[in-house]
């Protein structure tokens, strides 16, 4: 029995050994290299804006907004595995946020780094949110100001992508 799982673990060392060293050619330009296209400027603009887009932003936040946020997720209602992934992941990220923040300085905000999917799974989580009263809506209001600026960046992203994407349909065309 022992040397079945031995087996299996020496079995699973060399998979990941060849793994690793196909990863290491393909990343450090070995033989086994991809070939990558070669893109237009336009295209490279194309690129460009969706990586910057996929990217992080600076958020103003401080550990009671991002506990609020994180809280907040947790009595968000979702419709489905989609839904369930983004509160997954956006949770996550604000968990880990509020762990870095925990021993700073309650009543500031710092710049903190949350990427594109968590601020907008936090905005579509805090529109369908429901609420009761001037102060939970004082509360929310408040937490979705500290998004806007970059929510602003990423809708400008959003508008320089659709114009970059047709001015190549127009040169295809």
């Amino acid at each position: 029995m022992q040397e079945n799982e031995t087996q299996d673990v020496e079995s699973l060392n060399e998979v990941v050994k060849d793994t690793t060293e196909t990863i290491s050619e393909l990343t450090n330009g070995g033989t086994n290299s991809v070939d990558t296209p070669t893109l237009s400027p336009s295209e490279q603009i194309v690129s460009d804006l969706e990586t910057e887009r996929m990217g992080s932003f600076k958020v103003g936040l401080g550990y009671g907004d991002a506990v609020y946020f994180r809280n907040l997720l947790d009595k968000s209602e979702y419709k489905g595995p989609q839904q369930a992934y983004l509160l997954v992941i956006a949770k996550s990220e604000l968990s880990s946020i509020c762990v870095s923040l925990k021993d700073s300085e309650k009543d500031k905000r710092f710049n903190v780094d949350l990427t594109s999917a968590c601020i907008e799974s936090l905005g579509f989580f805090m529109n369908s949110f429901e609420g009761k009263g001037a102060d939970s809506a004082t509360k929310l209001f408040t937490a979705s100001m500290l998004l806007r600026p970059a929510m602003g960046i990423i809708n400008n992203l959003d508008v320089q992508l659709a114009e970059a994407k047709k001015n190549i349909e127009s040169i295809d065309k």
